[in-house]
Protein backbone atom coordinates (compact mmCIF):
# COMPACT_ATOMS: atom_id res chain seq x y z
CA UNK A 1 0.00 0.00 0.00
CA UNK A 2 1.16 3.78 -0.44
CA UNK A 3 0.82 6.50 1.41
CA UNK A 4 1.45 10.31 1.14
CA UNK A 5 5.58 11.01 2.09
CA UNK A 6 5.90 10.22 5.64
CA UNK A 7 9.07 11.84 6.30
CA UNK A 8 7.84 14.98 7.78
CA UNK A 9 7.82 13.20 10.35
CA UNK A 10 10.77 15.10 12.96
CA UNK A 11 12.64 11.43 13.40
CA UNK A 12 12.74 8.29 12.76
CA UNK A 13 14.81 5.22 12.14
CA UNK A 14 16.72 4.37 8.71
CA UNK A 15 17.66 0.97 7.71
CA UNK A 16 21.15 1.64 7.48
CA UNK A 17 21.26 1.75 11.63
CA UNK A 18 20.58 5.21 12.86
CA UNK A 19 18.53 7.77 13.41
CA UNK A 20 17.82 10.60 11.29
CA UNK A 21 16.17 13.88 13.16
CA UNK A 22 14.99 16.32 10.13
CA UNK A 23 16.34 19.96 11.27
CA UNK A 24 15.41 23.57 9.65
CA UNK A 25 17.94 24.51 5.90
CA UNK A 26 18.34 20.97 4.59
CA UNK A 27 19.96 19.97 7.90
CA UNK A 28 19.69 16.06 9.70
CA UNK A 29 20.81 14.95 12.72
CA UNK A 30 22.32 11.37 12.19
CA UNK A 31 22.80 8.94 15.32
CA UNK A 32 23.97 5.73 15.74
CA UNK A 33 23.81 3.24 18.64
CA UNK A 34 24.55 -0.37 18.51
CA UNK A 35 21.20 -1.01 19.82
CA UNK A 36 19.22 -0.07 16.77
CA UNK A 37 17.49 -1.96 13.78
CA UNK A 38 18.54 -2.23 10.59
CA UNK A 39 17.13 -3.54 7.53
CA UNK A 40 17.54 -7.44 7.28
CA UNK A 41 20.22 -7.78 4.43
CA UNK A 42 22.10 -4.75 6.13
CA UNK A 43 25.44 -6.93 6.18
CA UNK A 44 24.59 -7.17 2.16
CA UNK A 45 23.40 -3.57 1.03
CA UNK A 46 25.28 -0.59 3.25
CA UNK A 47 26.59 0.35 -0.33
CA UNK A 48 24.71 3.38 -1.18
CA UNK A 49 24.39 6.68 -2.50
CA UNK A 50 22.25 9.91 -2.41
CA UNK A 51 20.33 12.14 -5.37
CA UNK A 52 22.24 15.29 -3.11
CA UNK A 53 26.11 16.01 -1.92
CA UNK A 54 26.21 17.23 1.56
CA UNK A 55 28.62 17.97 4.26
CA UNK A 56 28.30 16.44 7.58
CA UNK A 57 29.98 16.91 10.91
CA UNK A 58 30.84 14.42 13.39
CA UNK A 59 29.69 15.16 16.63
CA UNK A 60 30.32 12.70 18.85
CA UNK A 61 32.83 9.36 18.31
CA UNK A 62 33.91 8.38 15.15
CA UNK A 63 32.83 7.52 11.79
CA UNK A 64 33.88 5.66 9.03
CA UNK A 65 33.48 5.95 5.50
CA UNK A 66 34.52 3.69 2.46
CA UNK A 67 34.37 5.20 -0.94
CA UNK A 68 33.35 2.82 -3.44
CA UNK A 69 33.61 3.01 -7.23
CA UNK A 70 30.75 1.18 -8.88
CA UNK A 71 30.96 0.05 -12.66
CA UNK A 72 28.20 -1.54 -14.35
CA UNK A 73 29.03 -4.97 -15.11
CA UNK A 74 26.20 -7.94 -16.04
CA UNK A 75 29.12 -10.42 -13.82
CA UNK A 76 28.98 -8.08 -11.25
CA UNK A 77 28.33 -9.21 -7.32
CA UNK A 78 25.76 -6.87 -6.88
CA UNK A 79 22.31 -5.32 -8.37
CA UNK A 80 21.71 -2.22 -8.16
CA UNK A 81 18.38 -0.36 -7.11
CA UNK A 82 17.02 2.77 -7.64
CA UNK A 83 14.72 4.49 -5.24
CA UNK A 84 12.20 6.54 -6.81
CA UNK A 85 8.34 6.83 -6.38
CA UNK A 86 6.63 7.22 -3.28
CA UNK A 87 6.60 6.08 -0.39
CA UNK A 88 4.82 2.91 1.49
CA UNK A 89 3.19 2.85 4.64
CA UNK A 90 6.68 2.07 6.46
CA UNK A 91 8.41 4.97 5.22
CA UNK A 92 10.70 3.86 2.67
CA UNK A 93 10.84 4.24 -1.47
CA UNK A 94 10.44 1.32 -3.74
CA UNK A 95 13.98 -0.52 -4.71
CA UNK A 96 13.51 -0.92 -8.21
CA UNK A 97 16.21 -2.92 -10.25
CA UNK A 98 18.82 -0.49 -11.95
CA UNK A 99 21.24 -3.66 -13.71
CA UNK A 100 24.01 -5.83 -12.25
CA UNK A 101 27.31 -4.00 -10.69
CA UNK A 102 30.94 -4.72 -10.26
CA UNK A 103 32.18 -2.83 -6.64
CA UNK A 104 36.00 -1.98 -5.93
CA UNK A 105 36.56 -0.44 -2.31
CA UNK A 106 39.06 3.07 -2.74
CA UNK A 107 39.75 4.51 0.23
CA UNK A 108 38.45 4.65 4.09
CA UNK A 109 38.99 6.72 6.14
CA UNK A 110 37.74 7.63 10.07
CA UNK A 111 36.28 10.99 10.60
CA UNK A 112 36.47 11.80 14.47
CA UNK A 113 33.83 14.48 16.42
CA UNK A 114 35.03 17.88 15.33
CA UNK A 115 35.65 16.72 11.62
CA UNK A 116 33.80 17.50 8.29
CA UNK A 117 33.28 15.09 5.25
CA UNK A 118 31.87 16.01 2.26
CA UNK A 119 30.13 13.34 -0.43
CA UNK A 120 29.21 14.15 -3.97
CA UNK A 121 25.44 13.72 -5.24
CA UNK A 122 25.55 9.77 -6.72
CA UNK A 123 29.14 8.55 -5.29
CA UNK A 124 28.89 5.45 -3.96
CA UNK A 125 30.13 4.59 -0.01
CA UNK A 126 29.65 3.16 3.18
CA UNK A 127 29.18 4.26 6.03
CA UNK A 128 29.68 2.28 9.60
CA UNK A 129 30.36 3.76 13.57
CA UNK A 130 33.61 3.53 15.24
CA UNK A 131 34.64 2.77 18.52
CA UNK A 132 31.79 1.55 20.72
CA UNK A 133 28.99 2.25 18.00
CA UNK A 134 27.82 5.08 19.50
CA UNK A 135 28.19 8.20 16.67
CA UNK A 136 26.52 11.68 15.99
CA UNK A 137 26.51 13.76 12.68
CA UNK A 138 24.62 17.13 11.01
CA UNK A 139 24.34 16.85 7.82
CA UNK A 140 23.67 19.53 5.49
CA UNK A 141 22.26 19.10 2.19
CA UNK A 142 24.23 20.94 -0.67
CA UNK A 143 22.34 20.33 -3.69
CA UNK A 144 19.98 18.00 -4.96
CA UNK A 145 20.03 15.50 -8.45
CA UNK A 146 16.71 14.78 -10.37
CA UNK A 147 17.34 11.31 -10.51
CA UNK A 148 16.76 8.88 -7.17
CA UNK A 149 19.43 7.64 -4.75
CA UNK A 150 21.03 4.10 -5.00
CA UNK A 151 21.54 0.98 -2.90
CA UNK A 152 23.47 -1.72 -3.74
CA UNK A 153 22.93 -5.83 -2.65
CA UNK A 154 25.03 -8.73 -3.08
CA UNK A 155 23.23 -10.65 -6.09
CA UNK A 156 21.26 -13.06 -4.59
CA UNK A 157 20.35 -11.65 -1.36
CA UNK A 158 16.69 -9.91 -1.55
CA UNK A 159 16.51 -6.68 -0.37
CA UNK A 160 13.93 -5.77 2.65
CA UNK A 161 12.40 -3.44 0.81
CA UNK A 162 9.12 -3.39 3.67
CA UNK A 163 11.88 -1.92 6.51
CA UNK A 164 9.45 -0.39 9.09
CA UNK A 165 10.97 3.16 9.57
CA UNK A 166 8.37 3.85 12.67
CA UNK A 167 8.63 0.55 14.67
CA UNK A 168 10.10 2.43 17.93
CA UNK A 169 8.18 5.21 19.17
CA UNK A 170 8.97 8.74 19.06
CA UNK A 171 10.42 8.63 23.53
CA UNK A 172 12.55 5.67 22.27
CA UNK A 173 14.01 6.95 19.58
CA UNK A 174 15.19 10.25 21.67
CA UNK A 175 15.88 8.28 24.56
CA UNK A 176 18.81 6.76 22.34
CA UNK A 177 19.48 9.95 21.07
CA UNK A 178 20.01 11.32 25.19
CA UNK A 179 21.79 8.35 24.87
CA UNK A 180 24.84 9.14 22.23
CA UNK A 181 24.31 12.99 22.80
CA UNK A 182 24.73 13.78 26.49
CA UNK A 183 25.69 9.88 27.58
CA UNK A 184 23.03 8.65 29.57
CA UNK A 185 21.61 5.06 30.17
CA UNK A 186 19.16 3.97 28.98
Amino acid sequence: MITPDKMINRITLHGLGFIQVQLEADQRLHVWHPELPRRRCFEDSAIHNHRFSFVSKVLVGTQINTDCQVTPDEAGSHISYIHEGPRSANGGRPWVPDGKVRVAELRRKEVGAGQEYFIWAYHHHHTQPGGNGKVATVMRKLGEGEKGAHSLCLAGVEPDADFDRFQWSEQQLWEVLQDVLLGAKL
